[in-house]
């Protein structure tokens, strides 16, 4: 379906165009709790059964029987507990294209879903949209420009966000157990790309940056189930990328809206 973001399209920037820049990015935990899982399917509990242990209770009446639960890891990048780099890049580039008018083509919006939840409709109010298609038309909306589509490759790269601060415990819900990293938590990471000074803006307001401050965004599992779960703020200590956000929040402002994430 064609929109008015259809105006805000354009031919792709040349790959390679542009200075590199690395930026230096932090995700602070600010709910209870976050899990982040690969296969986020709990396995059932498991009792051991021993054959010694067995033979202990028939000869004493009494016996020691170890109980082992399977558990929900937390991510992991090799021994370190991690945000994959794909999680971090798809929860920038979603709320780019659900919030920003002069995105294109946003799934939710265009082929409504019987599991998609309630509570995200709610929250972000998906909109239809024109669907980029570069290889017969020649031109992209700007999100598209910068994190690639189909025939065209991205100019930016996260790299996976390792936990460089916090605790972590086991949680039990509803009988199974999940690995949580908890509040005031923070992983670390790094976005590298060859994109101007706008566009680094509009990367910022995906991370939430708004007004030249960061607003806490949902990331994670449970996240529209429960309170006490995936709610972060990222933070960029790059006052040039911040004013570079908030001057993309004034040029923009009529294809932008927002929404409030942290939800009651």
């Amino acid at each position: 379906m064609q929109g008015s973001n259809t105006q805000c399209r354009s031919p792709p920037t040349p790959r390679n165009q542009g200075e590199k820049r690395k930026v230096h990015v932090k995700i602070n935990v600010i709910s209870e709790y976050l899990h982040i899982s690969e296969n986020p399917k709990p396995m059932p509990s498991e009792i051991k059964k021993n054959s010694a242990v067995i033979s202990q209770f028939i000869q004493t009446g009494r016996a020691e029987v170890a109980v082992e639960r399977d558990f929900v890891h937390f991510t992991r990048v090799g021994d370190d507990i991690a945000i994959p780099a794909n999680t971090v890049r798809g929860a920038v580039r979603s709320r780019l294209e659900v919030l920003y008018d002069c995105s294109c083509y946003n799934f939710l919006g265009n082929r409504p879903s019987t599991t998609v939840s309630r509570k995200y409709k709610e929250i972000f109010r998906p909109k239809r949209k024109h669907s980029d298609n570069f290889e017969e038309e020649g031109v992209v909306c700007p999100v598209c420009n910068v994190f690639g589509t189909a025939g065209l490759a991205s100019r930016i790269t996260f790299t996976d966000f390792k936990l460089t601060k916090g605790n972590v415990k086991f949680l039990n819900m509803q009988g199974f157990t999940y690995e949580v990293v908890t509040r005031g938590s923070t992983f670390e990471g790094d976005v590298i790309g060859n994109l101007t000074m706008e566009e680094w803006g509009m990367l910022l307001w995906g991370m939430g940056c708004r007004k030249g401050k960061f607003k806490v965004m949902l990331m994670g599992r449970f996240k529209f189930q429960r309170k006490d779960f995936a709610r972060v703020k990222f933070e960029v200590d790059d006052q040039d990328l911040i004013k570079a956000c908030e001057e993309f929040e004034n040029k923009n402002s009529r294809y932008l809206h927002d929404v409030e994430e942290d939800w009651k």
